[in-house]
């Protein structure tokens, strides 16, 4: 059986290599495989029109927000954009940005010294080195720091990911929720720190059965992320194979040896999702090393996912 294996493991792995020869793809960059993308150049330029509302609501301080698609949809791309974009853009300047991950077993008080840990990285910001251990003294600290952010006319994203883990455990979502919106309430005449929440649909709804006061007060409510359509998935193929290659990818770089025939089928089976899509390509490209093996024929059609999938 070990031998049938290993069979396997060496059939493959030629099939592979010489494929990826004939396309000028370096051995150890296959396209397709990784599930986070090594490379920012591998990312399709999707979502513009909610990336133009989300800057808009936090430049004018409208309100809180709340990105609510399922797993596989793009959540994190956006997530880290925008982020990245808020902490080290041309104009991080503006802004404080403090990130709350792992938040399954999150209590409130926890909420509110992981923000103050976040804050304290900053050197305008006074925040002491030791906290309370009531909340609603650690709660106090954040006010003060609220405080301080407002004198400066300085507003905080607050990007809270992955709410559907805290949301299975109802009483822990109830602390995460109430921190929210305590800290969300914070500010005069506009708030000081603005919510930037990510989760699955679980958790959107979870926010409107036990918290009606803060999902009311979301001016970005469910978000979801775009679906990839031909030109998405052509795009992403292309992006993947131009990374491959060690080669800077342009709006002309082909998607060969991908055609037509085989990227509307790859769109007609997958969910839309960049993580499926992903996945198709992979299985698509798997299937024309193993073509090209068979018959020497490098184009991958649609005939090519019929014959070897």
């Amino acid at each position: 059986m070990g031998d049938q294996f290993t069979d396997a493991l060496n059939q493959t792995e030629e099939a592979q290599a010489g494929y990826a020869k004939q396309l000028g793809i370096k051995p150890e960059r296959i396209p397709f495989t990784a599930e986070t993308l090594p490379d920012a150049s591998i990312a399709v330029r999707a979502n513009q029109d909610l990336l133009n509302e989300v800057a808009s609501h936090i430049l004018n301080r409208a309100g809180h927000i709340s990105i609510i698609d399922t797993r596989g949809a793009g959540k994190s791309h956006f997530r880290d954009l925008v982020y990245g974009a808020l902490s080290d853009g041309p104009r991080s300047e503006e802004f404080r940005v403090a990130r709350i991950r792992e938040v399954e077993s999150i209590t409130t008080r926890r909420f509110y010294t992981r923000l103050l840990d976040e804050l304290g990285q900053y050197d305008d910001i006074d925040v002491p080195d030791t906290y309370p251990h009531a909340t609603d003294e650690v709660r106090q600290e954040v006010e003060d720091v609220a405080e301080q952010l407002e004198e400066q006319n300085m507003a905080c994203i607050i990007q809270v990911d992955q709410l559907e883990d805290a949301s299975r455990n109802t009483r822990t979502f109830e602390q995460l929720l109430a921190a929210l919106q305590s800290v969300g309430d914070l500010g005069e005449s506009e708030p000081v720190f603005i919510l930037f929440m990510f989760g699955t649909e679980r958790a959107g709804n979870r926010i409107d059965e036990l918290r009606e006061t803060l999902s009311s007060r979301l001016v970005a409510k469910d978000r979801t992320l775009e679906r990839f359509d031909f030109s998405e998935t052509e795009e992403l193929i292309a992006r993947w194979l131009a990374w491959a290659r060690e080669e800077e990818y342009d709006s002309g770089y082909p998607s060969d040896p991908f055609s037509a025939s085989a990227i509307e089928t790859v769109v007609d089976y997958s969910d839309g999702t960049p993580r499926n899509t992903r996945q198709k390509c992979y299985h698509a490209f798997r299937a024309g090393a193993q073509q090209f093996a068979d018959e020497n024929t490098v184009e991958i059609t649609s005939e090519t996912l019929d014959t070897y999938l």
